[in-house]
């Protein structure tokens, strides 16, 4: 774990603002569970504002406000939280949190088997080669027919 530094406008000023690049694997487990529902994983609801809120009130350890309150976050000038945002989420980012979650739901077959490739011909199909068929019914009849007539012709005496 690191401490990361960067400025800020404060006050018509510039202001230091430091956080931890890394958080313990319970407080980003309490983070998750208290933003993410996932009741139905086929489609997970977040909330994200939740989420920022609580990934600054965990990581910010220097501040120009009273960086453990969310209530003062929450009044800060929206531009000021967007530049701290912008820089924290960067080590925080929920897609990646997420990420490890749901390969603890879904395992690493599934993983595995998504990374095949797909193919582009169409299976053969399943009841074997089709036989060329006579050009419509009436000259198969016509055929049938005329096959009777030469096998009555050969059985009959003449």
């Amino acid at each position: 774990m690191a401490t990361r530094t960067f400025n800020i406008e404060w006050q018509g000023g510039k202001s230091e603002v430091e956080y931890d690049d890394d958080i313990s694997f319970g407080s980003m487990e309490t983070i998750i569970k208290a933003c993410v529902d996932l009741s139905d994983v086929t489609k997970p609801k977040v909330n994200l504002s939740e989420y920022r809120s609580r990934i600054l009130n965990a990581v910010l350890t220097k501040a120009p406000f009273n960086h453990g309150d969310p209530q003062t976050i929450k009044r800060l000038p929206r531009k000021t939280v967007e530049n701290i945002i912008k820089e924290v989420m960067t080590d925080y980012p929920l897609a990646v949190c997420l990420e490890g979650w749901m390969t603890s739901f879904l395992g690493s077959t599934i993983q595995k088997n998504l990374q095949l490739k797909s193919t582009d011909s169409v299976p053969v199909s399943s009841d074997g080669p089709k036989k060329p068929q006579i050009n419509n019914q009436r000259n198969g009849s016509k055929e049938q027919s005329q096959q009777a007539k030469n096998n009555s012709k050969a059985q009959s005496p003449d």
